[in-house]
């Protein structure tokens, strides 16, 4: 407020120097002239929808229309100003959110990613991580459809002596978010059957198997069969830089389980 007092201030100097001059003609027509041009101005200020604030707004909307048309990167600065119009962070959130969805439905993928970035480096919050990976699952859904379909199979030898009540697949980024990427339960398993964990399994959408695989992770496979009086374990580890068509496999043989510690 006070910067934009020391403007008009400075602006009204000429006009001011104007009217006291004694030979100055037109006086009360620019005096008046005056009255209204500071006075719409401070209106303006004050106003919960200003008119030049409305104006600015639609500006710098169809300049991000226009650049997610041409499927062009949005810049930072220009979707942060846009952004801050709102009133407050979970405002602001969804309009980002809105020009996200835009951009699919344009297909302007380029433009879609760097909005997303924008809003992951600018909402920091732990409110706003879950809704973020969403939009990241939806971008890669649509970008990469056959990502969007991998999984991981399993052919799996019980252990020795032992009748599997219920099986659990565990999967994760080692060293990476403490977060499973998939933790699917099979009751009453058919281990002569092949068992499927996709990104259905995922504890958070779009941190999940499909992710791991257009990122090339090394996940690790953990899998946990029940039996009556015992639990087993194994473990394994991929490499899905080497997955073909987005899929992989692992196999646990009978003499791999390893009894778990009760």
């Amino acid at each position: 407020m006070l910067v934009l007092i020391a403007i008009l201030f400075l602006c009204a100097l000429p006009l001011l120097s104007y009217l006291l001059h004694p030979l100055s003609t037109q006086k009360p027509l620019i005096f008046l002239a005056a009255i209204f041009l500071y006075g719409g101005l401070f209106l303006n200020h004050i106003s919960s929808k200003p008119l030049l604030g409305q104006w600015s707004y639609a500006q710098q909307a169809d300049s991000i229309t226009q650049i997610i048309k041409e499927n062009r990167q949005v810049p930072d600065s220009m979707l942060g100003n846009f952004l801050s119009q709102m009133d407050d962070s979970e405002d602001s959130f969804l309009l980002g959110v809105e020009i996200f969805y835009k951009s699919l439905d344009m297909k302007s993928f380029a433009s879609a990613e760097s909005i997303l970035g924008a809003l992951n480096s600018t909402f920091q919050s732990q409110n706003f991580k879950v809704p973020i990976y969403n939009l990241l699952a939806d971008l890669r859904d649509l970008q990469y459809p056959l990502i969007a379909e991998a999984n991981l199979s399993l052919e799996i030898e019980g252990p020795v002596s032992c009748k599997i009540n219920k099986l659990t697949v565990i999967a994760n980024i080692p060293n990476g978010p403490d977060v499973n990427i998939a933790v699917k339960n099979f009751l009453l398993p058919d281990l002569s059957k092949v068992l499927f964990v996709d990104k259905s399994d995922a504890l958070v959408r779009g941190f999940d198997l499909p992710s791991a695989f257009l990122y090339q992770e090394i996940i690790q496979i953990e899998v946990l069969g029940f039996c009556e009086k015992t639990t087993f374990y194994a473990v394994k580890t991929l490499d899905l830089g080497y997955s073909t068509n987005n899929k992989d496999k692992i196999f646990i043989y009978a003499n791999e389980w390893l009894k778990k510690e009760q």
